[in-house]
């Protein structure tokens, strides 16, 4: 993770979408104006676009919060104006977030800080720019549409071996499934003393914060027992990526669950 300021760099990180796309005339959806008067409005439109547009309700609010965050360096950061924009294109949302002030508001006033503005729209996103120039700065993140067959929240299923077990994900990392992650890992960890745990994401089809938190939930409440381990397996490298600057807490992580087996204690 990069926290030193540079905004001018391309952030992709693919990972909440899949699929081969083809050209594809931009739409626009939603054109904005904003100011700091008007952000509670913005949010509102924001979300009503996206989830119109087939985003899942999960990335939505991720996509609103993002926005939101941009729209706040823009009236904070410069002119203190802005108009934000949603295209649709191709199987994928860009909303673009522009300061129309002069050059000198350009992208270098736009802080990194961990939490907040750049840094969430680099990672809440699946691709993220940010450009100055004569007429001000623009940023662009954009969010993939999952296809209605990738849509389908996730249930964990347990299996059981000697030493370990893994819980299987085949769907969407989302907020519908995150609820019954946690209570599966619950109720694992207050029935085993030592619980050894694998989460194999390899069949997760697209994911949003929720589910991201319920991952990070789920390490935290593992690694409060004594001699608890959790192993993540499946990820693509550039989800890895993303969950390692999301979450507070480190995870494991291997290729595949029979890979991870080494790391649990022979019963």
């Amino acid at each position: 993770m990069s926290d030193d300021g540079t905004n001018d760099a391309t952030h992709v990180a693919p990972g909440s979408g899949s699929g081969r796309r083809t050209a594809a005339t931009p739409v626009l959806i939603l054109d904005q104006p904003f100011d700091r008067g008007s952000l509670y409005a913005l949010r509102e439109t924001l979300e009503a676009h996206a989830v119109h547009a087939g985003l899942p309700h999960g990335r939505a609010v991720d996509l609103v919060l993002t926005v939101h965050e941009l729209a706040t360096n823009a009236i904070f950061h410069g002119s203190g104006t802005g108009q934000a924009r949603i295209w649709q294109f191709d199987g994928v949302l860009r909303c673009e977030v522009a300061d129309p002030g002069s050059s000198r508001h350009d992208a270098a006033g736009w802080p990194v800080r961990h939490g907040h503005g750049l840094w969430l729209a680099r990672y809440l996103s699946d691709r993220f720019t940010i450009d100055s120039g004569p007429d001000g700065t623009v940023a662009t993140a954009h969010f993939t549409l999952p296809g209605p067959a990738s849509r389908r929240s996730a249930t964990p299923r347990l299996r059981r071996l000697e030493s370990h077990t893994v819980l299987e994900l085949d769907g969407a990392l989302d907020e519908q499934a995150a609820p019954q992650i946690i209570a599966t890992v619950g109720e694992l960890v207050s029935g085993t003393p030592a619980p050894g745990l694998v989460i194999d994401l390899s069949a997760v089809t697209h994911w949003d914060s929720t589910g991201i938190t319920a991952l990070i939930t789920a390490q935290q409440r593992v690694s409060e027992t004594p001699a608890g381990m959790l192993v993540l397996t499946g990820l693509a490298a550039e989800f890895a990526e993303r969950l390692d600057a999301l979450s507070p807490v480190p995870f494991t992580i291997r290729e595949t669950p029979d890979k991870a087996v080494h790391l649990f204690p022979p019963p």
